[in-house]
This record gives structure tokens, sequence and C-alpha cells, in this order.
């Protein structure tokens, strides 16, 4: 736990410090950590229409992030509670500790360069190898 990790357990939408992998455009494959919800969706747009804010530290900054789609991103139950806390609190964070912490969670998690999000997964993550596609689906209504 030193990282500030913990686990999601709700269905729902993307929390703010929670990580995330593009699954579409040109960015397909990057990891990113949600830091708020976009101005344009409202409690009346769906789930499937709602966009947020990520970053990964480089080229989007906490400062600067990127509007991603919702069913552009698989959610992972991971969540950074050192950032969100920040983000929460501050409206900021350190970009080189943030780069820090997603690089570090990539890294301790994986063996092929991708961050595990199956439900087994423990916070100190251990991953049990299940293909990512089937562990951590994202759920449209």
């Amino acid at each position: 736990m030193g990282m500030g990790l913990n686990e999601l357990s709700d269905g729902g939408m993307c929390t703010i410090g929670q990580v995330v992998r593009s699954r579409k455009g040109k960015d397909a494959g990057r990891w990113y950590v949600v830091v708020g919800v976009a101005e344009d969706c409202g409690p009346s747009r769906r789930t499937q229409g709602a966009r947020v804010l990520v970053a990964d530290g480089k080229k989007f900054t906490v400062g600067k992030p990127k509007a991603k789609n919702m069913i552009h991103l698989q959610r992972t139950r991971w969540v950074l509670d050192e950032i969100a806390h920040s983000i929460l609190s501050k409206g900021n964070f350190d970009a080189g500790r943030f780069q820090a912490l997603l690089t570090g969670l990539a890294n301790k998690n994986s063996i092929g360069g991708s961050v595990g999000c199956d439900p087994g997964n423990t916070a100190s993550g251990a991953s049990s190898g299940e293909d990512e596609e089937t562990a951590c689906p994202i759920k449209t209504k």
C-alpha cells in the first residue's frame, strides 16, 4: 500500500484516481489516471456518452488533461488514493510524482507491460495472469 493503491468495488462510472487504459484512438493501449469528469457530461447524459478527463503525467498532466469518451476506456479496479486525495483537496498534483506512481504501478503489476485488473488482484499488485478483456469488461447499458 505504499503507493496509496486501493481496489474499486462498484461498477459505476470512473472515479478520480482510477487507473484506466485507452482502447480506441491513436493512444490505444496507453495507461491513464482519471482526474475529472468533463463539463459537458451532465446528469442527463448516459454513461456511454460520458467523457472523463485523464492524465498520464507526460503529455497530459493534471493541469491539462485529455478528454476521453468512457466507452473508449477500459476501467481497472485500481485507484491511486494519493492522486485522488491531492486532486480533490488541492486541484493539482506534481507531474513527476504522478508519472512515477503510474509507471511504478504498471511495472509492478505486469510481466507484459500492462496493469492487471482482475477481481483477484490484491492491493500489493499480485496478478493472476487472466486476460484483461475478460477480467474487467466495460459495462454499457
